[in-house]
């Protein structure tokens, strides 16, 4: 799903026939035709017909994987509220018995509020939302990553770009420990980012070729380094990393 070695139609041709698997397959193959950059108004009415026949008692795994895709399709399109909305259901649906999830969604509701301008709101739904991992180690690795990075996030898009170079630091060796390539290639693109708002084109060339080369270390190219996690991806108005996978100014010597 991540690196797309064959078409979607290849790689779920079998699958979504399946007597048990079906509908789970059916969901997945259209979050990942939106993800190779299918039409989203074809794939948000396809995702909610196949919403509608999901179960809602018993397994609710069809259920939460829709809801997500209708969450990051409503995201791209600048939906914020029904992105928003379709976040908190998920909450609800993960609120006693995946507090993983609980974590995940409400971080991702944070990084929709401070798009929606509400930086402060951001902020504290991650410090609410992390508050029942403090105690537990294990878990809190598992999670820290997301709620550092996340942060980061929110704290580029409310322009204050010193805290979010010390949270994107802060995820990257949080990474080195964990072993984490995505969120390091993240974070890297983000330190970049800044490197190049300031000015300076030659620490923002390292940091994104250092994000270049962790993805060519996972078969993820550049270009979709944010595929399958359209939540994460950083503010619109951060154009450096387009432009030097492009080899464009001030990038044209600096590429190959």
């Amino acid at each position: 799903m991540f690196i797309f070695p064959a078409s979607t139609d290849e790689l779920f041709v079998k699958s979504v026939e399946d007597h048990v698997w079906g509908l789970h397959s059916k969901i997945w193959h259209c979050r990942a035709k939106f993800y190779q950059g299918g039409d989203a108004v074809q794939m948000h009415t396809r995702l909610e017909d196949l919403f509608r026949q999901c179960p809602s008692t018993g397994d609710l795994v069809d259920h939460r994987d829709a809801l997500e895709g209708l969450a990051q399709i409503a995201f791209c399109e600048g939906r914020l509220s029904d992105a928003m909305d379709n976040l908190q259901t998920l909450v609800g649906i993960f609120d006693g018995q995946h507090s993983d999830g609980v974590l995940w969604c409400t971080v991702r509701k944070a990084v929709v509020a401070s798009k929606q301008g509400n930086c402060d709101l951001a902020r504290e739904l991650i410090q609410k939302a992390s508050e029942p991992f403090q105690f537990f180690s294990l878990r809190s690795a598992r999670t820290f990553l997301h709620q550092s990075y996340g942060s980061a996030c929110i704290e580029l898009t409310a322009g204050k770009c010193d805290r979010a170079e010390t949270y994107f630091t802060t995820t990257i060796e949080a990474c080195d420990m964990q072993g984490d390539l995505t969120f390091k290639a993240f974070s890297k693109r983000g330190l970049g980012e800044i490197a190049f708002a300031s000015n300076n084109f030659a620490l923002a060339t390292l940091h994104f070729e250092e994000a270049r080369s962790l993805c060519t270390e996972m078969g993820v190219s550049p270009q979709h380094l944010y595929s399958c996690l359209l939540l994460d991806t950083l503010p619109d108005q951060f154009k450096g990393w387009v432009l030097f996978l492009r080899g464009m100014s001030p990038f044209a010597n600096n590429t190959t």
